[in-house]
């Protein structure tokens, strides 16, 4: 197919890209041929090529992850539930294993990292933290069938934590909050601060999301009844993949 090259001529390429998708003739997960195959395909320059799937990435049809080639993006996506207020022995929201499931993917977290660190300047501030006070750092890679999806990072102050060994065995948030009450500290409300940036290269390699495109990172400080930050948990998602709610009921005494 051959199109004559003018000054929207990518774009045009960028909608007979997506009218594939749209028709199934591209599938989500499918993997885009090489740029230098869509050139030929069209008859144009490899750089018109690249502003086509520039497009179509930055609409979100499609995404590239780095060495491995770019895919069409499932129009599904994962739902961070959050219920405000938050009530004990109440659901808060959805986990992610329930998210996942629901998509009918297999979810998997596993532990990288856990060892104890000096808090870096964001995660004192959201700890109310001297700066270089140290903190236990437990990482873990979020996958779903396999895809990384979400990097998930908790903080725990040493003061609070006591030990290492409160991280072992591994368990999910909620245990560890148990272990936490058990030393006096159990969590009674959370805050949560949402920015959109950048990825840095970590989460680039991990994620799989080119440099150039957002995260997500959701920041959840979990909060005693003395009123002291008890853990911050950073959660970095692909912003392409996921999109957040968040309920709450009508204050019926205002």
């Amino acid at each position: 197919m051959k199109f004559a090259e003018d000054e929207v001529f990518y774009r045009r390429i960028a909608e007979d890209i997506r009218a594939k998708i749209e028709r199934g003739d591209l599938k989500p997960g499918d993997k885009l041929p090489s740029f230098a195959e869509i050139a030929a395909e069209y008859d144009v320059s490899s750089t018109v090529i690249k502003s086509a799937i520039q497009m179509l990435k930055t609409a979100g049809d499609i995404y590239g992850r780095q060495g491995k080639g770019t895919f069409v993006s499932s129009k599904k996506r994962a739902q961070r539930v959050r219920r405000i207020p938050f009530e004990r022995g109440k659901s808060t929201g959805s986990t992610f294993a329930e998210e996942m499931k629901k998509l009918g993917r297999e979810p998997s977290a596993r532990l990288v990292k856990c060892e104890v660190e000096p808090s870096g300047a964001d995660i004192a501030r959201v700890l109310g933290l001297a700066a270089g006070e140290e903190v236990l750092v437990r990482q873990r890679h979020m996958t779903a069938s396999g895809r990384p999806v979400q990097l998930a990072t908790s903080h725990i102050p040493m003061r609070v934590a006591g030990s290492i060994d409160i991280a072992f065995p591994d368990a999910r948030p909620t245990v560890m909050y148990e272990r936490l009450a058990e030393r006096g500290h159990r969590p009674v409300r959370f805050s949560e601060e949402i920015t959109v940036r950048r990825p840095t290269q970590q989460e680039s390699e991990f994620l799989g999301v080119e440099g150039g495109f957002p995260v997500v990172e959701v920041t959840r400080t979990a909060i005693d009844a003395e009123d002291v930050p008890v853990e911050a948990t950073v959660n970095v998602l692909d912003a392409y993949a996921w999109s957040l709610v968040y309920e709450w009921e009508e204050n019926q005494d205002g």
